[in-house]
């Protein structure tokens, strides 16, 4: 167990309280106990009603609470206490005895491949890269280091991921875009996606997301972007660096996605679209042309946030503006009449 005044230093905070009490662990705010530590972000939050040894606040927090660790960001800071107090530990040592390894691969320093992992001819993975069992790496595809790779992943031939990626089980990476054309009669013909898909450093892809590959080009995630579970990444898109998506989110082929943008779930992207830096995308919107300038946008089709509220606010009344409407247009007919 660490002192409070230990985790304190940890976290670089400023420390009100009993610097020597023990702490065992981290929990939530509505069951740490006299032993754990836990994060408060909220203002309204009732002192009596928490069992915890001691919370992480912001430093404009007033609370009064006998332990407190202020600190710039609670919410990052109860991140840090986590992995402290769960550190990552491998699922697996060594190179499985199932695993199939290509003569022609190149394996870095302390790689651990789980069972019945296939890793093709030309392929190669960084040092101290952990992949879980039953994952697939097409020949020729290249993995950084310190990569973690859950079960069941598959890694398509010109996939390159960059260092520190987590890759979720069921993903796959590199499958073909989705490209046909019609012949005279009208039937779809494949047209051949020999592009790649290059994955940045830092990212993490949900499970069972898809990220198509190119054309012929390369479908590219730059540094530190995240995606959620069952997100689908078309052909030829840039997803730039800090951006994160969530779940359900479709995006199109050749559509750039500038820096540190957020989506919320079940967004569709159209193709060929531009979304600028910064841009904020509610939940189940629905974006048919560029989004030039950093805002919140809502809405199918796509409005900015004020817009989108306005419009709303007005349907929920459109039955009683229909019942005037009706009324006034009586009276106007029976003014007329006379």
């Amino acid at each position: 167990m660490n002192t409070l005044k230990e985790i304190s230093s940890l976290l670089k905070g400023e420390l009100r309280g009993n610097p020597d009490i023990r702490i065992r662990g981290v929990n939530s705010l509505a069951r740490a106990g006299e032993t754990e530590i836990t994060f408060l972000v909220k203002h309204d939050a009732e002192p009596s009603a928490i069992q915890a040894a001691a919370l992480v606040v912001a430093r404009d927090n007033p609370i009064e609470y006998p332990n407190l660790i202020y600190v710039d960001d609670p919410y990052l800071a109860f991140a840090k206490l986590l992995e402290y107090f769960h550190p990552a530990r491998p699922f697996c040592t060594g190179v499985s005895d199932s695993a199939r390894v290509h003569a022609d691969a190149r394996l870095g320093q302390n790689v651990r491949l789980g069972a019945f992992v296939e890793v093709g001819a030309a392929a190669s993975i960084g040092d101290d890269t952990e992949i879980h069992s039953g994952c697939v790496v097409y020949p020729g595809a290249v993995i950084g280091r310190s990569c973690l790779i859950y079960a069941n992943v598959v890694i398509r031939e010109g996939v390159i991921i960059g260092d520190y990626c987590i890759l979720h089980a069921g993903a796959v990476i590199g499958s073909d875009g989705f490209g046909f054309s019609r012949d005279p009669a009208g039937i779809p013909r494949k047209i051949p996606q020999k592009g790649k898909v290059i994955i940045g450093n830092h990212c993490e892809i949900g499970a069972n997301t898809c990220i198509d590959r190119s054309t012929i080009e390369e479908t590219r995630l730059e540094d530190h972007v995240k995606l959620d579970n069952l997100v689908q990444v078309g052909h030829n898109c840039r997803i730039g660096s800090g951006t994160t998506i969530s779940a359900l989110t479709g995006i199109s082929g050749s559509v750039d996605v500038g820096r540190n943008v957020v989506m919320g779930g079940q967004v569709g992207i159209a193709d060929h679209l531009r979304i600028a830096d910064g841009v904020m995308i509610a939940g189940k919107t629905g974006v048919s042309g560029h989004i030039k300038k950093r805002g919140i946008i809502a809405g199918n089709p796509h409005m900015d946030l004020r817009g989108w509220r306005r419009m709303h606010a007005l349907l929920r009344n459109l039955d009683d503006y229909f019942t005037r409407i009706r009324e006034l247009e009586k009276r106007i007919s029976e003014l007329e009449a006379k």
